[in-house]
């Protein structure tokens, strides 16, 4: 699972995405995650977070820390949606199919 969402902030953002992230990153089944700034419009910023499975981002981000960190953050959220199955995976030499855990 990947999870993506796009926000509208100003330099202020850099802090309190970063402690959503961090714990975020203390979740079982959390992959990894980043913190990105359009380098072509500096007030557009994503938080992309990978997820073992659907269940591990639901009790991730479900956490009672996770909303606390998450209130500050989401206020610049843009209105879409933002978690993803993966399907295909890519990494140098190498490209996975995976099947859908849609039910």
């Amino acid at each position: 699972m990947i999870v993506v969402t796009e926000h509208s902030a100003g330099d202020d953002f850099l802090a309190p995405a970063t402690q959503l992230l961090e714990v975020l990153a203390a979740a079982e089944g959390f992959i990894g995650g980043q913190v990105g700034r359009s380098p072509d419009e500096p007030d557009v910023w994503i938080i992309s977070t990978q997820w073992r499975d659907v269940g591990s981002m639901r009790r991730g981000f479900g956490s009672f820390d996770a909303k606390v960190a998450a209130a500050p953050v989401m206020l610049s959220a843009s209105d879409r949606v933002s978690a993803y199955e993966v399907l295909v995976q890519a990494t140098p030499g190498e490209l996975v199919d995976r099947s859908s855990d849609r039910a």
